[in-house]
């Protein structure tokens, strides 16, 4: 095995956005499993073929709003949950102000210097051996891009409802490495040269979205896409009535956005989110009826979780019919 070189390996880029909603300690739980992961491996490749040590070095790159974190008390959260390992993880803070969830994800990766990116969101769990599933493919050169598996906690009935009726499937079971033609970026690995060809669009007064379109935009380049389905990380379900209520109107908002600039005059009408209004009730009360048992879900509670989804896929319409007519405060809605 060479050695590996004084520069990093990799770079996490981490955004500290989802922070401001996630529960509980998840952030710190993120950082822990990332620690613990990135020690375990560099342990593991630490020995060269003449017996001599020589680790692999990663760098953790925290991008975050210096309005809404200080950093002094970031500073003291990541020295706790990654301290004991620096001379391993060498971790900085990146400030940036009012940019935004993919601007900060572009911010911190045109600040790495490791040869792969992962970009991790901040309200992520990785399970164990998350890191070397992830890295596996990489392995292969004609590998540009890989994907993890996200998956929602079924924790609750709220839990319940978004890991059966949300964007993200349920946790997927193991299974080699598969081509697929999208891809999430709270959990994905670049090169960081393929990155800085290809970065995450700018998509002016959305909250999400930049990675369907940069996903879209590499399939029709015939730009291979990869996913690890072992390489998996637990995704909280939007937390709180508040939450939920903004993140959907904030999904309508960004649909229509997507429509407009990259779908059909067709896609982008009123009756097509119409349409789509249908097609939401319908297929999530068809995978709570069909599916209710695969999520410990209790059968009389399928009518309350079917109007959980039913609430939340309304409000999503409605922030289409929002940007249909022009109002200015969808505009400003932010998650």
């Amino acid at each position: 095995m060479v050695a590996f070189p004084i520069m990093p390996w990799i770079s996490f880029v981490v955004e500290w956005e989802n922070a401001l909603l996630s529960e509980g300690d998840r952030s710190a739980a993120m950082l822990q499993a990332l620690c613990q992961q990135t020690t375990e491996l560099a342990t593991k490749l630490g020995k060269r073929s003449d017996g001599t040590d020589s680790q692999p070095l990663f760098e953790l790159l925290v991008v975050h709003d210096e309005v809404e974190f200080s950093e002094n008390e970031l500073a003291v959260l990541l020295k706790r949950c990654v301290g004991d390992a620096r001379d391993i993880l060498e971790w900085r803070l990146v400030p940036t102000r009012d940019s935004g969830y993919f601007k900060n994800k572009d911010l911190g990766a045109r600040e790495a210097h490791g040869e792969f990116i992962i970009f991790l969101d901040s309200d992520v769990v990785p399970e164990q051996n998350w890191l070397e599933e992830l890295l596996a493919g990489l392995e292969n050169p004609a590998v540009e891009i890989i994907a993890g598996s996200a998956y929602i906690e079924p924790v609750g009935l709220v839990g319940k409802v978004f890991a059966l009726t949300w964007f993200f499937p349920l946790r997927s079971e193991d299974g080699p490495m598969r081509l697929v033609d999208s891809f999430f970026a709270n959990n994905l690995a670049m090169r960081t040269v393929f990155y800085r060809q290809h970065p995450f669009p700018d998509l002016e007064g959305t909250s999400r979205g930049s990675c369907i379109v940069l996903a879209s935009s590499l399939a029709e380049a015939n730009i291979p896409m990869h996913q690890s389905p072992r390489a998996r990380v637990s995704h909280p379900a939007p937390n709180g009535f508040g939450h939920v209520s903004k993140r959907a109107l904030a999904q309508g908002r960004d649909r229509l956005f997507r429509e407009r600039n990259y779908g059909s005059h067709r896609s982008a009408s009123w009756l097509a989110s119409c349409a789509r209004l249908a097609r939401h009730w319908g297929g999530s009360a068809w995978k709570i009826c069909t599916r209710f048992h695969r999520v410990d879900l209790n059968p009389l509670l399928i009518p309350a979780a079917v109007a959980v989804a039913w609430y939340y896929y309304l409000l999503y319409w409605t922030g289409e019919t929002m940007s249909h007519l022009g109002l200015s405060a969808i505009r400003k809605v932010r998650v």
